[in-house]
């Protein structure tokens, strides 16, 4: 029986994330000696000496001498204490979410668990299928408009295999590209941003690399989309801004709600897409279910509220806190959707999100490109726990 689980000791720090932004790290130590640690960026807030100062302050006074592994009771402290200082004026969201994970790390420590089976439970860990980043957009200059290509390596029979399939893939794209002349620098999530017509020529290099690197487009490997309609939404003309299109055609391409519920199907005819994310103005409902009825027998459509979906998004900054994110699970699994765990932007070299993925028994993790520490981070973690697994068996 392990005991001394009560926490001692809360600590905040500040750090840098991938876009060296200000990153919020908690760090908590428990009676019995084990100790936990967690970072949340804090993309574009600011504010990351406040943040720090209110995980080590007033955060930290909420959980003192509180038992570590009743997680719900912890992040419910957390979320109490943070909103008591939202109303002097202060945020503490992102200290919330860091201690609440560096609780998690620590409550397993102190039980001799890996963080997986703590989140999880006894049952086996099932290894999500990766979602890699390849072709990223939504920069003001570079890229194409459409926010993220991805690729779904669905003949992997495992996360290891599935993973070296989007290593080569992404290797053999880098060459392609390199060799038409595009430049292969990387934007967010590390996909590269090729200045081309339209995302139509992007899918067709990713088809051309699918099979220069051996896999067959539409059996072995698959694409998700990642629209980031809300982007290229113009709320007061009603229609999405394809400005890249635009100015390489040297005609204005401008869709609506019609044109592009058209657009994905398009797309999804002449390609093997197997995803569509965030494919229409959030606020959009009417265009949002209809697309739904006329896709869903064919893609899966994710959202981040449930709505007009049938595969969830969850990411650890939206979710809040340890227990807000296991909730999401629960509800996206009684709604039968499929399950996505995200990163976010800004992100950190934190592997948290890998062992919550194998935890949860999540469909898929999308963690980025196979490139930049703070996505391998997470695809590396993940090979762990594949190995430590089989090697318990």
């Amino acid at each position: 029986m392990f005991g001394g689980l009560d926490i001692i000791e809360v600590t905040g720090r500040i750090v840098l994330d991938s876009w060296s932004n200000p990153a919020v790290e908690a760090e908590t130590v428990l009676e019995n000696g084990a100790h936990g640690r967690a970072l949340v960026s804090l993309g574009n807030a600011g504010k990351a000496k406040q943040e720090a100062e209110l995980v080590s302050d007033w955060l930290s006074e909420a959980i003192l001498f509180e038992d570590a592994s009743n997680q719900e009771r912890i992040d419910r402290l957390l979320l109490q204490a943070a909103e008591d200082k939202t109303m002097e004026g202060k945020s503490g969201r992102y200290g919330v979410l860091a201690i609440s994970m560096a609780v998690a790390r620590a409550a397993g420590a102190g039980l001799g668990l890996p963080l997986y089976r703590y989140l999880g439970g006894t049952s086996a860990p099932v290894m999500p299928v990766p979602m890699m980043s390849m072709i990223s957009g939504g920069d003001a200059e570079k890229g194409i408009d459409l926010l993220e290509l991805m690729i779904v390596p669905q003949g992997a029979e495992t996360y290891s295999e599935g993973l070296r399939m989007g290593v080569e893939i992404y290797q053999t794209l880098k060459r392609l590209l390199a060799l038409s002349g595009y430049n292969t620098s990387t934007g967010e999530g590390g996909g590269f941003m090729p200045d081309m017509k339209s995302t139509e020529e992007a899918l067709r290099y990713l088809m051309d690399a699918f099979r220069l690197s051996g896999y067959k487009p539409g059996t072995d490997v698959l694409v998700a989309v990642n629209a980031g309609a809300e982007r290229l939404y113009e709320k007061d003309e009603g229609v999405y801004r394809f400005s890249k299109e635009s100015k390489k055609g040297g005609i204005p391409i401008n869709r609506g709600q019609k044109d592009m519920i058209a657009y994905y199907l398009r797309l999804a005819d002449g390609f093997p897409v197997c995803t569509v994310m965030d494919g229409l103005w959030k606020e959009d409902l009417e265009g949002r279910s209809q697309m739904m009825r006329m896709l869903e027998h064919r893609v899966l459509m994710v959202s981040d509220d449930f709505f007009a979906a049938n595969g969830t998004v969850i990411k650890m900054e939206q979710a809040g806190t340890v227990t807000g994110a296991l909730k999401m699970v629960e509800k996206a699994r009684k709604a039968g959707h499929k399950v996505i765990i995200s990163n976010s932007y800004g992100e950190t070299e934190e592997p948290f999100l890998a062992d919550m993925a194998a935890a949860i028994h999540a469909d898929y993790i999308r963690s980025g490109a196979p490139c930049r520490g703070e996505c391998t981070a997470k695809y590396n973690e993940l090979l762990r726990i594949e190995e430590f697994y089989h090697k318990c068996r």
